[in-house]
């Protein structure tokens, strides 16, 4: 066998040294390939997944919608009829009866307050089941509907700042979860946190539009009602709709006592412009609180 001399052994040495790191970089860059390629694909199921979850909880939210629409109409047509008849047998029967009795005057009068109660009640649960104010007047007048039925609350004051002008007609998906989630913060404020003065504020902020409501109340650690489903029911309904439309909640405390929730989505294509009917709770720019 004949040995190498040392320019031949350099050139081998090197010719397999070159072969090595071929073979090593071939390894390094299928192993780069491969995580990147599974990163991908991990993200891509995470991104369907994400997907899947929205539709379900999409679907689940216009279930909810559907639900209230039916029982609205229920009220309505079969409840609200019926309402509607009684109390029109009740004015028949009072002019038919014998006025000389007192008694059965006083009773029949107060029947009949208490089926005008009963039918302004369905009406008022129609309502708030199905915001009609909002499919047809927007956002704003519907905000402002919903205050002027807590104005009979005379411990509470709820003011509304909103610069009508600026505040374009979203798609109705959108209108209807921030209407939702305005309510569920008012309420939640009523209930909850004992509170006597509430603030609604509507703007646009750096081409988002942004819902603030703040209370004078105790407040809560949002943290801490994590752990109660019962507790957290709401703000995880908050959460939920803001998720479907790409929205963001935060909470802050505005000073020692209450509770201020921002919520943010991004501001869609607005809607074509058409002529806007009359609402009998559109109030001026200048003064919107009750």
């Amino acid at each position: 066998m004949t040995a190498l001399n040392p320019e031949q052994l350099r050139w081998s040495i090197l010719i397999a040294s070159l072969a090595m790191l071929l073979m090593a970089g071939f390894v390094i860059t299928f192993i780069i390939y491969y995580q990147k390629k599974r990163l991908e694909q991990e993200k891509n199921l995470r991104d369907v997944e994400k997907n899947y979850q929205r539709m379900l909880l999409e679907t689940a939210l216009n279930s909810e919608e559907a639900e209230r629409r039916r029982i609205a109409q229920d009220l309505h047509d079969d409840i609200g009829t019926m309402l509607s008849l009684t109390k029109l047998s009740l004015n028949q029967l009072h002019k038919n009866m014998n006025k000389e009795d007192p008694r059965s005057e006083f009773t029949l009068h107060k029947a009949q307050s208490l089926v005008e109660e009963t039918i302004i009640h369905v009406r008022r649960i129609t309502r708030d089941l199905v915001p009609t104010t909002l499919e047809q007047f927007g956002l704003v007048a519907a905000i402002e509907e919903f205050i002027h039925r807590l104005s009979d609350n005379v411990s509470l004051t709820v003011h509304f700042q909103c610069d009508t002008e600026h505040i374009p007609r979203l798609s109705p998906r959108v209108e209807l979860a921030l209407y939702r989630i305005m309510q569920e913060l008012v309420n939640n404020a009523i209930k909850h946190a004992n509170c006597d003065e509430i603030e609604i504020d509507l703007h646009l902020d750096k081409g988002k539009l942004e819902l603030q409501v703040t209370d004078n109340g105790k407040g809560f650690d949002v943290k801490g009602l994590e752990p109660s489903q019962q507790e957290g029911l709401g703000l995880r309904n908050i959460e939920s709709r803001l998720s479907v439309i790409n929205g963001a909640v935060n909470y802050q405390k505005p000073g020692i006592r209450g509770l201020r929730a921002r919520v943010q989505i991004p501001v869609e294509a607005e809607r074509p412009i058409k002529p806007e009917p009359l609402h009998p709770f559109r109030k001026s720019p200048a003064d919107r609180s009750v």
